[in-house]
């Protein structure tokens, strides 16, 4: 689990704009395991064999990250639309509950199951009844942004159970 965790962030640091070394992902997540195994932390040192063994495992776990991933890494995040879409419909009122709800989308797999497109009329939608603010029905709103009202209600169905489940517990995994 640590190997995929510190795998997973540094590929996607690689994909963002703030790429990482894997001598910081490494020290990083060598601290990290100290703090919860409450040993003394130690400064990893880059020469050393064990730092050499974590670097190999972080390349081999990487590539086999990426092979199951099918080396698609891109996935377009639904905030760009927002803005434009809120200027569209004149409602720059939702812009901060509407990005603020397309983070959130982010701890879903939403961003997987739908184009970015629909995501992003979702939160805008789910915004729009938070603040109780009415949406151009006719010619229905959605049409112009390529989405169906199908996805706009699931990606809000979607948010709304993600605000049911209790918030998240950190579990101690045994060795």
């Amino acid at each position: 689990v640590k190997r995929v965790a510190a795998s997973c962030v540094w590929v996607a640091s690689k994909l963002e704009e703030s790429p990482r070394k894997a001598r910081q992902v490494l020290i990083v997540f060598h601290r990290m395991e100290c703090r919860r195994e409450n040993l003394p932390i130690e400064h990893l040192d880059t020469n050393s064999k064990k730092y050499a063994m974590l670097k190999m495992d972080l390349n081999r776990t990487e590539r086999h990250l990426l092979k199951e991933m099918g080396f698609i890494c891109h996935v377009e995040h639904p905030h760009k639309f927002i803005s434009n879409y809120l200027r569209t419909l004149e409602a720059p009122e939702l812009r901060q509950e509407a990005w603020n709800l397309a983070n959130d989308s982010l701890r879903t797999i939403l961003c997987v199951r739908f184009k970015s497109e629909v995501v992003a009329c979702g939160v805008v939608y789910a915004a729009a009844r938070r603040f109780h603010v009415s949406l151009p029905e006719d010619p229905p709103w959605w049409k112009a942004f390529d989405a169906e009202k199908s996805g706009i209600d699931e990606v809000c169905r979607v948010l709304a159970h993600l605000y049911t489940l209790p918030k998240a517990q950190y579990i101690h995994v045994s060795k």
